[in-house]
C-alpha cells in the first residue's frame, strides 16, 4: 500500500509539468489562430508599401485656414505617389510648403520639417516632426486644433489606407503642440472645423 502511494507521488510533478505545458501549448496555439502573429510596434505591424488607387499624379485636398484662422478649407492640389506611405510624404510635403490660394495660411509653423512617415495595419499613419513644430507653434486652443487637423484631414480624407494619424516629434508623442489639445493618442478626420 505504501509503495503505491509513493509510486503516485512520484508520478504527480511530471502529470503536473505535463499538463502545464500542455495548456501553454493550446494558448500560444489560440493566440496565433486568433490574433495573428506577434505585433512588431506596440499597437500593430508597419505595412509594406500599399499602392494607392493608381500610381502617378492624383488629385488631393489639403486643408489650410482662412485669414481669420478659424476654419479650416481645402485646397485643391496634385501629387505624385506610388503607394501609401508616399502619398503621405507628398501630402504632408505639400501642407509644409503652404497653400497657393493668397486667401489662405498655413497651419503649420515655418521651419517645421518632416522626418518620417510610416503607416501601421490598423490604418494608423505615423508622422513624426522635427521640435520646431512645437516650439514654433503661436499657440492657443483655436491654432493648435487647425494645426492638428490641418494634417489629420488632409491624410484621413484623401486615403482610403488611412483611418487616423499620430504626430510624433523627433520620434516620440507628445502630451501637446503647445500646452492646449493632447496628441498623445492618434486623431480621426473633423469635419467640424471644415468650411
Amino acid at each position: 500500500m505504501s509503495s503505491w502511494r509513493t509510486a503516485k507521488r512520484k508520478r504527480r510533478p511530471w502529470l503536473l509539468l505535463a499538463i502545464a505545458l500542455g495548456l501553454a501549448s493550446a494558448f500560444f496555439l489560440g493566440k496565433q489562430i486568433f490574433f495573428g502573429p506577434e505585433s512588431t510596434t506596440p499597437h500593430s505591424r508597419i505595412r509594406d508599401s500599399v499602392p494607392v488607387r493608381a500610381a502617378g499624379t492624383r488629385k488631393v485636398h489639403l486643408y489650410f485656414t482662412n485669414r481669420k484662422g478659424r476654419f479650416l478649407q481645402a485646397e485643391e492640389r496634385k501629387i505624385q505617389a506610388k503607394d501609401t506611405v508616399s502619398a503621405i510624404d507628398a501630402i504632408v510635403s505639400a501642407l509644409l510648403e503652404g497653400p497657393e490660394d493668397a486667401k489662405l495660411v498655413s497651419t503649420i509653423p515655418a521651419g517645421s520639417k518632416l522626418l518620417h512617415t510610416f503607416i501601421t495595419d490598423d490604418g494608423t499613419a505615423y508622422v513624426d516632426f522635427n521640435p520646431e513644430l512645437s516650439l514654433l507653434h503661436p499657440g492657443g486652443v483655436t491654432a493648435e486644433r487647425l494645426t492638428i487637423f490641418a494634417i489629420v484631414n488632409s491624410l484621413v480624407l484623401n486615403l482610403d489606407s488611412v483611418e487616423r494619424v499620430q504626430l510624433l516629434l523627433e520620434g516620440k508623442p507628445a502630451p501637446t503642440l503647445a500646452g492646449h489639445l493632447d496628441i498623445r493618442l492618434a486623431r480621426t478626420a473633423n469635419l467640424l472645423i471644415v468650411r
